[in-house]
């Protein structure tokens, strides 16, 4: 049986205010101001211009924010302070909906605030600072009338701030907010300045069009368990630059326009191993750019917007997907590398085309990424010839050292050494001189004792005639055969160095295969 003891007093301690400041920096605090102004703005229905001014003097250590998205009525200034208070609706595509954003940005930049806006008629102020956060059993704040500012303006000015200006900072915030609001600031009617300079949009369309595999462009609706719609709209595909130092790769999400998170790797979004694997240089070119537009309560991020809530619902519908998608490029980007020419000739030299358009239904139960099946990843020549020759060398155990050493010959060849060609052809002559030896001993039927073997080899020209004569091998080969042999020995006995170009090198390298194949069925 239930009796009824009292009531328990849940007002809001003030604590949450200070709780606030450790969790802030100063780009997510500027970001909350200018994402109120935004709001302002779009619930406006975006019918003029809109210009947020923003100011960090490093002398004064002042910061103010300017804009004129449409300001607050006497009514709406509680929204300015008061913990979970907003005037965004559920149902607005707007930035904002936790109520939290002006409130804690402006606490954690500062100890002194002051806010003045005005909608229509009337200039409002209202100041605060960290006497008042002490101070638990007061939460009432003075409301002044003052001297018009422009209609439709707020002016926030923060003083004694917590944490120091500088030159680094103010450049890092730049280069923040030109990511964040790319979206918007591509859009003609909204302007943002940090110190009178306007930002520029930072845009992450770098896109490769490799045949066959050139980016995809997704689209979706994506419904929820309250029959709500969220739009989706995403790129994926491999970029034209790897960026495993500045960590540009993975995936990216855009709420309502504003960018939430940044080149996420994390298991969510298929970085792990048996999935697309972990982060690493040889997947640095993926890129997926997800853009979701909806109610903002509809939309998953976390309460600062600096983040993705992977448990959100809307995330969960879409993770199938992307991880198909992440998994799939992060593999063509592998296999790309590995294939001659790496990414310069199978990826990079592709920078012009047009994207697939792909359009999903049903997308909680996508699990495909729509590419065409992957490249096969081409056999190094190592293997390849390893693999050829296996069995003819378990019967053959003297053609082994002949083909191991065209594969070093191969490795050589590409490599950066300025005499890889002298090289290349002394060991190539040298391969040729002992398959003859194994040739005449293992191969041609004849006995050689020692003296008849010994005798022979002292003299290259008796090796080449004493091949000959099996006529195993035709003229052609026979007088180039000839000109190589001479070749090595005028860069082995002249004074003077012999210079050995490609053209030559690559010719020696197919007449030893020739032969190498004619006397011992060798593939090469």
């Amino acid at each position: 049986m239930e009796k009824h003891n009292g009531f328990i007093d849940a007002t809001p301690s003030k604590r949450i205010f200070l709780s606030i400041i450790a969790d802030y920096d100063i780009n997510k605090a500027i970001c909350e101001l200018i994402d109120n102004a935004l709001d302002l703005w779009i619930i406006a229905g975006r019918r003029k211009d809109v210009e947020i001014s923003i100011t960090l003097d490093i002398s004064q250590q002042r910061i103010c924010v300017n804009d004129n998205a449409g300001g607050l009525e006497r009514s709406e200034l509680s929204y300015i302070v008061g913990p979970g208070r907003t005037g965004n609706t559920n149902s607005d595509q707007t930035i904002g909906i936790f109520g939290v954003g002006t409130k804690r940005a402006v606490v954690a930049l500062a100890q002194d605030i002051t806010i003045k806006t005005r909608k229509d008629n009337k200039t409002y102020s209202i100041s605060f600072d960290d006497q008042w956060i002490k101070k638990e059993d007061e939460w009432q704040l003075p409301v002044y009338e003052i001297e018009d500012i422009p209609c439709g303006s707020t002016y926030i000015e923060l003083l004694k701030l917590r944490q120091s200006l500088n030159e680094e900072k103010i450049n890092i915030l730049k280069l923040h907010l030109g990511a964040v609001y790319s979206e918007f600031l591509g859009n003609q009617n909204v302007i943002i300045q940090v110190n009178k300079e306007e930002i520029i949009p930072i845009t992450f369309d770098n896109w490769a069009y490799p045949p066959d595999f050139e980016p995809r462009k997704y689209t979706a609706t994506i419904k929820t368990k309250t029959d709500e719609v969220v739009s989706l709209s995403a790129i994926a595909g491999l970029t034209l630059e790897s960026s495993p130092a500045g960590g540009e790769y993975g995936v990216y999400f855009y709420c309502n326009n504003r960018l939430i998170a940044q080149a996420l790797k994390t298991l969510d979004v298929g970085f792990a191993t048996g999935l697309a694997g972990k982060p690493h240089a040889d997947i640095s070119l993926v890129r997926v750019l997800i853009f979701l537009e909806g109610p903002a309560r509809l939309m998953p991020w976390n309460s600062s917007k600096s983040n993705v809530n992977s448990s959100h619902e809307v995330f969960i519908s879409i993770q199938k997907w992307l991880i198909n998608v992440v998994q799939d490029y992060s593999s063509l980007a592998r296999r790309t590398s590995k294939f001659e020419g790496g990414w310069k000739e199978n990826v990079f030299k592709y920078s012009h085309g047009s994207m697939e358009i792909v359009s999903l239904s049903d997308i909680p139960n996508v699990n495909t990424s729509y590419l065409p099946p992957l490249p096969m990843i081409r056999q190094r020549y190592t293997d390849k010839v390893e693999k050829d020759n296996e069995s003819i060398a378990k019967s053959k155990p003297w053609t082994k050292g002949l083909y191991e050493s065209m594969i070093v010959v191969d490795w050589i060849l590409k490599q950066s050494f300025t005499q890889k060609n002298r090289i290349a052809l002394i060991l190539l002559d040298s391969t040729l001189e002992i398959s003859f030896k194994e040739y005449l001993i293992n191969e041609s039927g004849e006995t050689y004792n020692e003296h008849r073997f010994n005798e022979l080899f002292k003299n290259r020209h008796k090796v080449h005639e004493e091949i000959k004569g099996k006529g195993i091998l035709n003229d052609g080969l026979w007088e180039k055969i000839n000109y190589y042999y001479q070749k090595r020995c005028e860069l082995i006995h002249k004074r003077a160095t012999v210079s050995i170009s490609d053209y030559e090198v690559e010719d020696f390298r197919e007449i030893v295969e020739d032969s190498l194949t004619i006397m011992f069925s060798l593939q090469l």
